[in-house]
């Protein structure tokens, strides 16, 4: 998680990676909480990623968000999973103009997202009509098309995201500081443009069914 005032992190929290988030971000949650505290910055905004991603990462990473808008009466902001992996890179690597975002979208695919730094994170202040926090790029690809498409990749777009997808490749991969503040970034720019989410209506972006719904659409 990560705490931004407008474009400036001012605290940056990475769960770890070793332990499931379900028992490490609500103290994580509330050491942040209590530090904006103490420090005179409480929050004023929620963003939090909605997919596509883990099927119970998403649940509990939204299920948190949205129990504290409700709580804390903020207003709430989701934002693309890929696009906030991308965003996250692009902050650490401002040389870096375009660039791909992958995840593991498990049995045998991946989800990948293409992204220019130009229309992703555009200047807050002349946002284009059709910015979104949500752009159409998603792609669930197969693992062989996965692999033609890095063999195909144009040599100025690097490459970002889950390390279980990227462990074929040999180009190099940049890497992130924390992923929160690629949610962070687009949420600053969906304030700017009032592009908030109803805290009572927001779901899980899956993109594609579990396993379990696979089997009952093949039976």
């Amino acid at each position: 998680m990560a705490v931004l005032r407008g474009q400036r992190v001012i605290r940056k929290v990475n769960l770890h990676p070793d332990q499931r988030s379900a028992a490490t971000l609500a103290p994580a949650l509330k050491d942040v909480l209590d530090w904006c505290k103490q420090q005179g910055h409480p929050p004023a905004l929620v963003s939090v990623a909605d997919g596509p991603g883990s099927f119970t990462g998403l649940r509990i990473g939204i299920t948190t968000a949205k129990t504290l808008c409700y709580a804390l009466e903020l207003p709430l902001v989701s934002v693309d999973s890929l696009a906030a992996i991308a965003a996250a890179a692009l902050h650490d690597h401002p040389r870096c103009q375009s660039i791909w975002a992958v995840l593991n979208a498990y049995r045998g695919q991946v989800f990948l997202g293409k992204f220019d730094r130009s229309t992703l994170l555009p200047d807050a202040s002349s946002l284009p009509v059709n910015w979104t926090t949500h752009p159409e790029s998603t792609e669930i690809l197969q693992h062989p098309d996965w692999d033609e498409h890095l063999q195909n990749k144009p040599p100025n777009i690097e490459l970002t995201g889950d390390k279980q997808a990227l462990h074929a490749c040999s180009r190099p991969v940049l890497s992130r500081e924390c992923d929160a503040i690629g949610v962070g970034l687009l949420a600053f720019r969906a304030l700017a443009r009032q592009q908030f989410s109803d805290p009572m209506q927001l779901v899980p972006r899956y993109l594609k069914p579990s396993a379990a719904e696979e089997k009952v659409s093949d039976s």
